[in-house]
Order: C-alpha cells, then structure tokens, then sequence
C-alpha cells in the first residue's frame, strides 16, 4: 500500500498489526534514516541488540540471494520480536527482492520478523516500490526534502524547545543551507541549540550574525550575493562566489531555491508595476517587504528583468530542478549554467 501526505506521520507513528514491512525511499536519505530508526522502535519495542535485529545491506544480497528469505522466516532465539533492516544503494536483486514481498504478502503467517527497507529516490518503474504499493501487508512512504514552511517550523520547533528565538532575516538566510536534507537540518539546529547555550541564557535568540558565524556553508559567499550578481549581470564575480559557495558545502539545490525566491519576489513586484503601481509602490506591497539596504539593487534587478523574462526564467529554474533530481546528475554544472545563462543576459541588458 502507499502512505501519502498527512498520513505517514500517524502510520509511522501507530502502524496497523498487519503491516509485515515499510519501504522508505526518496531523496532525502537523511529522512530515510530518521524516519526507519523512529519506526525501528515502534515496530519492535523490545528487539535484542544481539539476536533480534539483522542488518542487511545491497551487497550482501548479491553474494547470497537468499539472506533476506531466511532472516524473515527465521524465529527470535529469545523469544520477542524480531526485526530486519534492508539498506539499498542500488537495485540489481529487484527482481528477487520483489519476489519475496509478494511472497510474504500471499502468506503473512510466514513471517517472522518485520521488515524495513531503506532506499535512495525510487522512480515509478521500480519492480520493489510496485511490489510494496500493490500490497496489503507493506506500505511505501516517499521521504521528499522538507519544503520551506517545513523548515521554518522544524527550526521554531527545534529552537523553541530550548527557549531560544530566531530573527526573521536569520530563518531566511539559514533556509538556503540545509534546505534537501533533513539530517542536515536536525544536526545543524541541534548545533546552534548548542552554540546558543540550550538557553541558558534569558532571552537567548539566534541572530543574522550566529547563522554567519556557525552555520554549515554560512561564512562561504552568500547565496544573496550570488544571486544579486547573476541577476544584475556580474558575470565573473558571481562565477567566483559561486566556486567559493559550492567549495565551502553550500548546496547548488538551496541556492537554486534562492534564486528561484528572488525572481518570484521580482515577478510579483513586476505584475502589480504592469497594473499600474509606482515601482516603489510595488516593492514595498511585497511581503516580506524589501529591506531598505538592498532597495537600490532589487530596484536594478526590476528595471533589467522584465515580466515575460522572469517568467521565462523561472520556468528555467523548474527545469533545472527537476534535471537535478535525475539520479546522478551533476547538479553543481546544472546550477552554474543556469547562473551563468541568467547573469550573461543581466550583463547585455545593463
């Protein structure tokens, strides 16, 4: 069966007694990892260390087909639960890996352990996520990246536990550096928890200048500053903070989503400019308005970009997105095309 949307937290939360096994997939392998450890224990509560879990990896079953048969089936020395993790880094046992789930899935009574299956971006031709989704004793969970609203809330969450507070520039140039990996973002608000005091102190909020400070990536160029130069056609200087940026572990994907944020916040401004509003009007109708220190830029970027330019390019960012997202892709080269194609008209139009 396929788990979908709101309902994948109450199923991992409280899966039904039928349910032999889960297949975790997706492309945020942090979430993979996160969510089958959680289910781990609610699974099997009680599982030995030693004699009641088995790890399983791709390679093994390479070397012996069978492997993943015999541990379902096989009985708990000590009595309790027992429970098997399947990890796949590729799929070259599909076919037998399929197999068996429909196996067990005909004959539950077979089993003697639960299953969880953790893997990387799983496209609708896979023979073992159809296997999963046709079945009625193993559920599939897709864990995609958290979306921006996601983030802000695990941040608030994560930081408020310890009394800590964010300021709303610090969520937004945080957002870029951990967005598409939810290990990521637990470790590295987990680390700001830390730097912070866990609150110690009254009053404790993370600022602009903490994320610059001790973020993953943030004392690398700015994504602001990358996209400023692309946008205004500063060719050489944008490839510069870009190598820099990608050099430093930014990821190209976040600063695709900054890019992305900024020609939606210029589209917007340029639609209310074509019904008629003053430039300055327009830009401060956004919301979040645009700061006074960067006005002069964004007023730049309005007067080089036009609105069918800007939509144009925003559907270039979608389809670099979803090239990025082909498995093994070379996102930092997609990126930095798209950069430089947006920054060589930016220079012309100057």
């Amino acid at each position: 069966m396929k788990i979908t949307g709101s309902r994948q937290d109450r199923f991992l939360g409280s899966p039904p007694e039928e349910i032999i096994g889960v297949l975790l997939f997706g492309p945020d392998r942090g979430r993979v990892k996160s969510r089958g450890a959680a289910l781990a224990h609610v699974f099997v509560p009680d599982v030995d260390p030693t004699f009641g879990s088995t790890l399983i990896t791709a390679d093994d079953l390479s070397s012996d087909p069978a492997k993943l048969a015999d541990e379902m089936s096989a009985m708990s020395l000590l009595g309790g639960g027992r429970l098997v993790r399947l990890r796949l880094d590729h799929e070259r046992q599909a076919s037998a890996i399929s197999k068996l789930i429909k196996g067990f899935d005909t004959d539950p009574t077979r089993a003697e352990a639960k299953l969880i299956i953790e893997a990387g971006d799983m496209t609708t031709r896979s023979a073992i996520r159809k296997a999963v989704e046709a079945s009625k004793h193993f559920a599939a969970i897709a864990c995609y990246a958290a979306n921006a609203n996601d983030l802000r809330e695990q941040m608030r969450d994560g930081l408020g536990a310890h009394n800590i507070k964010i300021t709303p520039d610090a969520v937004e140039n945080w957002l870029p550096l951990i967005e598409g990996d939810h290990a990521l973002a637990a470790g590295e608000i987990e680390k700001m928890a830390l730097f912070k005091g866990y609150g110690s102190v009254e009053g404790a909020t993370v600022t602009l200048e903490d994320i610059q400070a001790i973020a993953a990536g943030g004392q690398s160029a700015s994504i602001d500053t990358i996209v400023t130069e692309s946008l205004t056609g500063q060719i050489d200087a944008m490839d510069a903070s870009y190598r820099r940026a990608v050099a430093g572990k930014v990821s190209p994907i976040g600063i695709l989503f900054g890019l992305q944020r900024q020609l939606m916040r210029l589209t917007e401004a340029s639609i209310a400019m074509d019904s008629g509003q003053p430039k300055g009007q327009a830009m401060k109708g956004l919301r979040p308005p645009v700061f006074m220190m960067q006005e002069r830029v964004f007023s730049q970027q309005l007067d080089i970009w036009g609105l069918r330019m800007l939509q144009r390019s925003l559907l270039e960012c979608q389809n670099a997105e979803r090239a990025s997202k082909t498995a093994g892709a070379p996102i930092d080269s997609i990126v930095s095309r798209l950069l430089l194609a947006l920054a060589g008209y930016a220079a012309k139009r100057r």
